[in-house]
């Protein structure tokens, strides 16, 4: 509801695109287009934090109580 308590919307509203966060909008061509110019150390630290997050969930055991 606006201000006056009505449900019709106001009239200030901005007619802009969503703006798009990281990957989440991207085809996987378009993701290995931008991956191909990292530098070799951004892409050696991304498979590092691959590799850490692999080993960590390995590790993880899940649990379910009724």
């Amino acid at each position: 509801m606006n201000e006056k308590g009505t449900n019709k919307p106001s009239q200030n509203i901005l007619n802009e695109d969503a703006p798009v966060y990281g990957f989440v909008h991207k085809s996987e061509m378009d993701k290995l287009r931008e991956d191909v110019f990292r530098s070799d150390k951004e892409k050696f630290l991304a498979f590092t934090k691959m590799l850490k997050l692999s080993a960590m969930l390995k590790k993880a055991t899940v649990t379910h109580k009724p």
